[in-house]
This record gives C-alpha cells, sequence and structure tokens, in this order.
C-alpha cells in the first residue's frame, strides 16, 4: 500500500475522531472560579457554559435554600463574628501569618469570619478530601443528585456553625461531588473570594488539596485541608512536623470533641501550645491548666456552662474559676462551637506574652485562693507521649435552631452563689461593657472524665424552647440598633431539618 493510500485511510479514521474531540473539550470549560459560583447559587454570566445549567428547577431548589440558609448564617453568627474579630484579633499581627484550624473540617466559614487577612490558613479532619468534576460534565440527574447531596452536607454548619462528620461524609461520598473540595468551593465563593488554582497534595503522606484564592484587589491566600489522624502517632508527627516548617501562627479551635485534653493527643495539644502566638478556642479545646502564666495573657468571653451531655464532660474546675476573675472580658454577641445560643457561648482568647515568656517560671495560671481547695480533685498531670488505643469520637447532634438565636441581654450574676462558693473570689472592674457571668457551684468531682467511646455516648436531654431576642441584622456597626422580640415574620426564617428531612426544632 502507497503512502498516499495510508494517508487517506488515517485521515478517514482520525477526523471523526477530531471532530468529536473539540466539541468536547469546549464543553467543558468552566473555571474554577465558575464552578465555585455555581455551586453557591451565585447567577453566572449567559457566556458562561454553566449558565444553562441554572435554570433546571433541581438547581433553583439549591440556589433558594442555599441562600436561605447563608441569609440566616450571616445574621445570628458570620456577620457580627466579623465585626468581634475587628475588635480583638485584628490588631494582633499573628492574625495575619498562619492560621491552624484542626479539628475543624472543611469549617472555612467560621476561619475566615475571624481571620480573613491570613495568609495561610490549614483546616484538619477526618473528612475525605474528595474532587470537583467539572458541572457541565454531568448529566442533569448526577448533577441535581449532587447538588442535593451538597445542600446536606452544609445544613448543619450554616445553622449551627459546625459540622457533624459522621453525617457529611456519607453525603459527600454517594454523589459526583464528593469529599470537601466541593464544600470549600461554595464557603469562598459565598464570602466573596476569587480561586485561582487548585491541586490535590501529599506533602508528608495524608491526602491534602491546595488552594490559591484572594479577595477582589487583595493579596493571594493559600488554604490547605488534610485528611489526617491527629491522635499520638506517625501520621500526627509528620503531619505537625509540615505544620511547623510553616512557621509559628496562630491557632483556632472549636468544635473539637474535647480531644485535646485526653492522653491520646497530647502531640497535638503540645505543639499548639508551643508553636502558637495566638489561640483561639471555645471550651472544647485545650484545658485552662496547661496556659502558663508569664507566657501567656488570657481574655474569656462569654458563660462556662456544662459541655454537651453526649461527650460525659464536667466542667473543668480552673476555668470556671477564672470566669470569676479579671479575666473575664465580656458577653459574646454570637454562639460559638457546640454552644450555639449566645448565652451559653464561651472563648477563650490566649496571647503570647513575649516579654515575660523567657523570664517567668513555668506554673499554672493564677486563680483566686479558693482554689487551693479544688486541688483535691483536679485532673491529673498528663502522662507522658503514648499512643493508646484509638478513642472513638462522634460529633454532637444539632442543637434546637431557637437557641441558636443570639440574645443581647446576658445573663445577670448570682451574687450569692458567688459569694456562698468562692468567698476570696476578686471582683472584676466594672466597666459600661463588661458583665459578669453567671458563677455556678463547684462540686467535688473529677474534671477529667473517662475516655469517651461509641459506646458510652447519650444523646443530651431535649432543651425546652424558650422566648428569646433577636437583633437586627447588623449594618455599619453592630450592636446600633436595639434588640427587637422575635415574631412571626413576613418571610419566616427556613425552618433547618435534619438529613432524614425531620425538623431540628
Amino acid at each position: 500500500m502507497d503512502h498516499s493510500r495510508l494517508s487517506f485511510i488515517i485521515y478517514q479514521i482520525a477526523l471523526p475522531l477530531l471532530l468529536w474531540a473539540i466539541p468536547l473539550t469546549a464543553a467543558y470549560s468552566s473555571s474554577l472560579q465558575e464552578q465555585a459560583e455555581f455551586l453557591a447559587g451565585i447567577p453566572l454570566p449567559n457566556q458562561s457554559t454553566l449558565a444553562p445549567l441554572q435554570k433546571s428547577s433541581e438547581y433553583r431548589e439549591h440556589k433558594l435554600q442555599l441562600q436561605e440558609q447563608w441569609a440566616f448564617c450571616r445574621r445570628i453568627r458570620y456577620d457580627v463574628m466579623q465585626q468581634w474579630g475587628r475588635e480583638h484579633l485584628s490588631q494582633d499581627p499573628a492574625s495575619r501569618g498562619v492560621l491552624r484550624y484542626l479539628f475543624g473540617g472543611p469549617d472555612f466559614l467560621n476561619a475566615y469570619a475571624f481571620f480573613p487577612h491570613t495568609r495561610v490558613m490549614v483546616l484538619g479532619g477526618l473528612e475525605p478530601v474528595g474532587d470537583l468534576p467539572p458541572p457541565e460534565a454531568l448529566d442533569p440527574t448526577a448533577l441535581g443528585a449532587a447538588l442535593k447531596s451538597l445542600d446536606q452536607a452544609l445544613h448543619t454548619s450554616l445553622f449551627c456553625g459546625y459540622f457533624i462528620t459522621s453525617e457529611m461524609k456519607p453525603q459527600l461520598a454517594k454523589s459526583s461531588f464528593q469529599g470537601v473540595i466541593p464544600v470549600l468551593f461554595t464557603e469562598l465563593a459565598l464570602t466573596g473570594n476569587i480561586i485561582e488554582s487548585t491541586q490535590l497534595i501529599r506533602p508528608f503522606g495524608s491526602p491534602g488539596v491546595q488552594i490559591i484564592y484572594r479577595r477582589p484587589g487583595g493579596p493571594t491566600q493559600t488554604l490547605y485541608y488534610f485528611k489526617a489522624d491527629l491522635s499520638n502517632g506517625k501520621e500526627c508527627r509528620n503531619f505537625l512536623s509540615w505544620l511547623g516548617d510553616l512557621g509559628p501562627g496562630s491557632s483556632y479551635l472549636k468544635a473539637a470533641s474535647y480531644l485535646l485534653p485526653l492522653d491520646a493527643f497530647s502531640e497535638t495539644r503540645n505543639f499548639l501550645l508551643n508553636t502558637s502566638q495566638l489561640i483561639l478556642q471555645d471550651d472544647s479545646g485545650i484545658p485552662y491548666r496547661d496556659f502558663k502564666t508569664g507566657e501567656w495573657r488570657i481574655q474569656l468571653f462569654g458563660v462556662y456552662t456544662d459541655p454537651l451531655a453526649i461527650f460525659q464532660r464536667r466542667r473543668e474546675a480552673e476555668l470556671q474559676l477564672a470566669y470569676g476573675t479579671i479575666y473575664f472580658k465580656g458577653m459574646l454577641p454570637f454562639g460559638a462551637g457546640y454552644h450555639v445560643n449566645a448565652n451559653d457561648a464561651n472563648l477563650l482568647l490566649a496571647t503570647r506574652d513575649l516579654g515575660n515568656a523567657l523570664q517567668q517560671p513555668m506554673t499554672a495560671m493564677p486563680l483566686p485562693s479558693s482554689a487551693v481547695a479544688m486541688s483535691a480533685f483536679a485532673s491529673p498531670t498528663p502522662k507522658a507521649t503514648t499512643k493508646p488505643t484509638p478513642v472513638k469520637i462522634r460529633k454532637a447532634l444539632p442543637v434546637p435552631i431557637r437557641k441558636a438565636i443570639p440574645v443581647r441581654t446576658p445573663k445577670p450574676i448570682m451574687k450569692s452563689v458567688v459569694h456562698q462558693v468562692l468567698p476570696s473570689l476578686p471582683t472584676p472592674t466594672p466597666t459600661s461593657d463588661v458583665v459578669a457571668p453567671v458563677a455556678m457551684p463547684v462540686t467535688a468531682t473529677p474534671s477529667t472524665p473517662p475516655e469517651i467511646s461509641a459506646q458510652t455516648m447519650t444523646a443530651p436531654a431535649p432543651v425546652p424552647t424558650i422566648p428569646v431576642t433577636l437583633p437586627e441584622p447588623p449594618s455599619d456597626s453592630v450592636g446600633s440598633s436595639a434588640p427587637q422580640t422575635l415574631t412571626s415574620p413576613a418571610s419566616p426564617d427556613p425552618v433547618p431539618t435534619t438529613t432524614s428531612g425531620k425538623p431540628i426544632d
């Protein structure tokens, strides 16, 4: 066969394939930013490949549901958290460096509300990294199912402020949008960020993703998420070694399942204490007793209340006493962690005292003299680093949503209880914006419970719904308008439900 004849045959075979491939390539041409805005329910220009997909009934339902839930999240929590962060965090240079948010899963929203200018944000959790195929590559049935799974995965986070690992993993494992990448893309778009690049990485062995993003007109920022076991062991040490190479930074801990007080997580706990310049956490994070005097400056906000019953933990005696001292700085206008009601929430802000850290002895944080009586039942000193039997942990179930609405009126102090239980407690200097929290009786019970197991956990008792007040949405300044009584509005807030369809409240 001569060359001309062979060339003609190849041409006859190759041309149809080439013509078929051209429109296929053109069809999957959406950019990363278009994909993120598509997931976030943001209308795309008509020339976008994804614009026609936004006209389907499944997509319109997804958009409506997500917009309602995001508006609810902003009104009761996100916008107020941003204002609080500007007042209490943004002036610290540590808030602009490296932020380590471990145990938070793909919760970019809460971290970004407090630390919007961080150069590098590192998230860690047990949820798989996953992938995000171009939405235009899916058939209508698969796309509709994927959008529904995404809505279910974001549901509890937008209403309550934290993810439930056991709830989210199966939702994003069964659809075309798998793992945390679709969730992170949605959160980035909702907060007005622009995604420039993304890539799957394994810098220390565990799977992860790196996303480069920026605010319009702002510098580029880097977001990492890694699926890694943070209990003592090789995987944990590899992660912490890589994390340490990024340099010192800030740490944020929220809804962390009360893991860090356990011996099994001592390596992560010690790493955060030794390398953090600033730590912001709720009571599920590092025990208060581990913040050493002369090394940390402590500020306490909100009210310290009982941990949820599902975790089988009692109050930390030292932290409870500290809330009656000058370390207390005022109430919180938003829920935090598992305590989604502002009246029950607490935050601890610890900043490293660089001037005294090298000169002061490593002793416990100073407490009132009455704390001496607590030493008989204080928690024992953590043991040396070990790798014990893995601890089975379950995230808390969502609480009634009406309990999540912040209440601007703080609880009054129970002076009779304070003087009866802590007669020598110093009284904080009163100011116009500081209200003392409720002080509760201290009972002589161990502050460190037995390890949590799936077999011993029980669901918390139902909390009766009570009338609450609702602040008007913040405008230029938070709290500038007086709170109003919650009534039935013309356009009511969406009623949240669990993934099985049962109303949360």
